[in-house]
């Protein structure tokens, strides 16, 4: 079976369990303020989930690369059906928390795995990085879709409970069909001793920033919030423009492959870290203008782009032998700086307005591209 039989298979899976997710996940900041937590108390909860998204990864990349990419992302694929489960019964704000919490401990010890996967399944890695990334999206296009028709009828508890069920089937279907891509797997891989030169220093720098606008704006709660309290938007049309949003950008992704191989993928990440926060900036200010979803709509194509060059970057920055504990380090710093980023919004969101987030993302865009400019050398 050819290796690159695991890109189909890892793509295909993510692109069913983000259906279920992302039938949810958007409203989840609304979810908890309905379980009784105050706007601080969400911020909180999205600084935990970046602190769990990333505590793990250093410790998933050494794993990797000493047992193998298939297991660590097998088998913390079967425990997030607990914890989604878990979610689904949970009536407090902080149960529900503490659960995805570990849901995302469990995606953070996945994450260099799947990039190393992907990277040594095939020779074309720009290509296969759209690929992933574009079905990836649909995914997370329909999943809100799904939401906007149901979420109204059945609340979020059901879809939960769907997540954790489909998490199972993953799980399954991972295990028998993905192969091994490590030729040599290391009996005991060095924890500490590795190749970090000036341009992983830098690309490192870089991610901060880039993490740190991320954790405001794609991953952060303040979307949905200004939808909600500034827009007077219900559940459904919330996640419908959620939808659109995945799904131009997903069709744009398709493409994305060959846009980072004309222009590079260093040039397509410089300016997609800036341009990503700039356009939901200009969203925000525009939003009573009939043309306003057009800036939303570019902002989530950017941030496609940057899903799509950031791990060709990692990839042509790493070898075999150190790319998941490489992968794994700079996840762990990179996150654990960006995980303060919910918390420091919602402070400037409560002290500034609901514009002050996202112009604090924007200038964490603009060191991103400062800082990534010093990253010259491939290797």
């Amino acid at each position: 079976m050819p290796k690159n039989h695991n890109v189909a298979v890892l793509s295909l899976t993510v692109f069913f369990f983000l259906i279920v997710v992302f039938s949810w996940f958007y409203l989840l900041p609304l979810y908890l303020k309905g379980l009784g937590a105050s706007d601080r108390e969400v911020g909180l909860a999205y600084t935990l989930f970046g602190f769990g998204w990333t505590l793990s990864q250093f410790l998933g990349g050494y794993l990797a690369d000493r047992f193998g990419r298939k297991a660590l992302i097998t088998f913390p694929t079967y425990s997030f059906s607990v914890f989604y489960a878990l979610m689904a019964l949970s009536h407090h704000w902080t149960a529900v928390t503490a659960a995805y919490f570990i849901v995302a401990l469990g995606g953070a010890l996945q994450f260099p795995a799947f990039i190393a996967m992907i990277a040594e399944s095939t020779e074309r890695r720009e290509r296969a990085f759209a690929i992933f990334e574009a079905v990836a999206s649909f995914g997370a296009a329909i999943g809100p879709l799904l939401g906007a028709v149901i979420v109204g009828r059945v609340g979020l508890r059901p879809l939960m409970l769907a997540t954790a069920l489909v998490s199972l089937i993953c799980a399954i279907i991972r295990h028998w069909l993905l192969r091994e891509t490590k030729a040599r797997p290391h009996p005991k891989p060095a924890l500490v001793t590795l190749s970090f030169n000036k341009n992983l220093l830098w690309f490192l720098v870089s991610g901060c920033f880039l993490f740190l606008a991320f954790s405001i704006t794609i991953n952060g709660p303040f979307i949905a919030l200004h939808l909600k309290e500034h827009l007077a938007q219900d559940e459904g049309k919330i996640s419908l423009l959620f939808a659109l949003g995945w799904l131009v950008a997903a069709i744009v992704g398709l493409f994305g492959g060959r846009i980072a191989k004309v222009f590079g993928a260093k040039r397509t990440l410089s300016l997609s870290v800036f341009f990503h926060p700039l356009f939901l900036l200009l969203w925000l200010l525009w939003d009573k203008i009939k043309l306003s979803l057009l800036p939303f709509l570019l902002s989530f194509i950017f941030a496609q782009f940057i899903y799509i060059t950031y791990p060709v970057l990692i990839s042509k920055l790493t070898e075999e032998e150190n790319r998941g504990r490489i992968t794994g380090l700079l996840g762990t710093v990179a996150g654990l700086v960006a995980s303060l980023g919910p918390i420091l919004g919602m402070q400037f969101k409560l002290s500034l307005g609901g514009w002050a987030p996202f112009s604090l993302a924007l200038l964490f865009g603009i060191l991103a591209l400062l800082t990534l400019q010093l990253c010259k050398k491939k290797k």
